[in-house]
């Protein structure tokens, strides 16, 4: 077995020899002299990345490949596009976050080689191989890093009412803020639910049995039935039950609102796998009183073969001519991932459409806290063609009958009434049951995974522990159940 990991992986053939690195931190001292003075002025201090230099020992004697090929596979293993866990047996409880950082030098004797490996750590620190959280109790929380150098934290929050804020504070200094806690402003919830669901139930959900949606981006006919998945958190197409031979066909649900509305906000989130090539259609619709489609929000793959997917946003006239407002497609990048969580949200405001998506790698939920191709659009209705009020949705999920289906679901539908909100007034920006995700290291802030960095409070900002224990106080108080995740950090 290898005396090493990277990636989360071991090699057999595969043993280090030795490794070597600095001891605390390679450093950039910047120190400005001046005149008259004797020495100088510490202008600054940069910690350079940290920068590991392994010598291996790669065998294959015990293996059925010939050296060259193991050489491959472990060429193949060390090349990341980004930093990977790299542990050694030596510090079995410290991880280094470490990239491949230059060809490596080898040397063949027969059935074996030795070979120098240069690793690179952008992040120069290493951390407690194993990462500790700890709950509020009182919205208090004390938390101890018991490494030598101060570490950032990632706070997971659940609202247990609303809130027009949420703050943590570390000592009497430093504090991260989200909202707006001005007492003398009155308080009012101008964002209130007319409908969320997270599609566990199709309570309320009525099946559309027959029907050709005029979609020329994400549509088909519709007539056939939608089931849960097979952990029963989401929408999907129950493909035995489509049985037309040709052209796009699915499946759509309708729900009302619990009121007519005018301006408004209207989220989808899709999970797409893109393990299983094949070709799909999924899609929330938006329709007025009349029950009429208003906007389409949705996701379309229509090559079967090919992982590239695009986010459409379109708008229907009151003769039901179609408009794309919005269109975005998925980058190389994602044609890899085997799993892609697709937001995609429309907000009408008067004549204006405010349009948002972004993506996660599907990961299992607290990690999923990285929002990536973060998207913003706005759109005018100079012709007000689009103004009317809106009072449902639909879900629907499609296959084209030519190509096998790319396993799609609906997780959830999440839809807001926007009221008026004077400009000396503080919203409830938090509902119960929220969950607010703040990653200090990276500077990302979410709200039920919507990034919501533009809520942060001017004047609070983001902070890191210190070594030894720090206290902790959320506010306001008796509003959130909180818990706090960090990993201990060295020199």
């Amino acid at each position: 077995m290898s005396n090493f990991s990277f990636n989360g992986k071991r090699k057999s053939y595969c043993d280090y020899m030795d490794y070597s690195t600095t001891w605390g931190q390679k450093r950039e001292v910047e120190i400005t002299t001046v005149k008259g003075r004797d020495g100088g002025v510490l202008t600054s201090i940069d910690n350079q990345p940290r920068e590991i230099e392994v010598s291996l020992l790669v065998d294959a004697y015990n293996n059925t490949q010939t050296l060259e090929h193991v050489a491959d596979d472990l060429v193949e293993w060390l090349t990341t596009n980004e930093p990977k866990p790299l542990i050694f047996d030596r510090e079995p409880d410290k991880v280094y976050y470490a990239i491949l950082a230059d060809g490596i030098d080898k040397e063949y004797f027969v059935t074996f080689g030795k070979a120098t490996v240069k690793f690179i750590c952008p992040d120069p620190y290493k951390y407690a191989l194993e990462g500790t959280k700890n709950t509020a109790i009182s919205d208090q929380n004390t938390l101890v890093n018991a490494g030598n150098a101060d570490t950032p934290i990632i706070v997971q929050a659940t609202a247990l009412k609303d809130a027009s804020y949420f703050m943590v504070t570390k000592g009497d200094d430093d504090y991260f803020m989200i909202g707006d806690d001005d007492l003398d402003k009155p308080v009012k919830d101008y964002t209130p639910v007319i409908f969320n669901d997270e599609m566990r139930s199709f309570f309320n959900w009525n099946k559309v049995t027959s029907s050709d949606i005029n979609d020329n981006v994400t549509g088909g006919t519709v007539g056939g039935s939608l089931i849960f998945s097979s952990s029963k958190d989401a929408f999907m197409i129950d493909e035995k039950s489509i049985t037309a031979t040709s052209g796009w066909n699915g499946s759509m649900y309708k729900h009302s609102f619990s009121k007519v509305t005018q301006d408004f906000s209207s989220t989808v989130k899709i999970h797409v796998n893109q393990k299983n090539k094949g070709a799909t259609h999924a899609t929330q619709y938006i329709y007025d009183k009349d029950n009429r489609v208003l906007a389409s929000i949705g996701y379309s793959n229509p090559r079967a073969s090919q992982n590239i997917g695009t986010i459409y946003v379109t708008l229907f006239d009151q003769n039901g001519t179609q408009k794309v407002i919005y269109s975005h497609t998925n980058a190389p990048e994602f044609y890899t991932w085997r799993d892609i969580v697709v937001y995609i949200r429309l907000k009408r405001i008067g004549n204006t459409f405010y349009i948002k998506t972004w993506k996660y790698k599907e990961v299992n939920y607290p990690d999923r806290i990285i929002p990536v191709d973060v998207n913003e659009r706005t759109w005018q209705d100079t012709g007000k063609f689009y103004g009317r009020p809106v009072t449902a949705v639909s879900a629907y999920i499609a296959k084209n009958s030519a190509a096998p289906h790319m396993p799609t679901t609906i997780l959830g539908s999440y839809n807001h009434e926007i009221l008026p909100k004077p400009p000396k007034a503080r919203d409830m920006i938090i509902k119960k049951g929220d969950l607010i995700n703040i990653n200090m290291k990276d500077k990302i802030v979410t709200i039920n995974e919507e990034p919501a960095l533009n809520l942060k409070t001017f004047g609070s900002d983001f902070f890191n522990i210190e070594k030894g224990a720090t206290e902790c106080i959320i506010e306001p108080p008796n509003t959130f159940d909180t818990t706090m995740y960090w990993q201990d950090r060295y020199l």
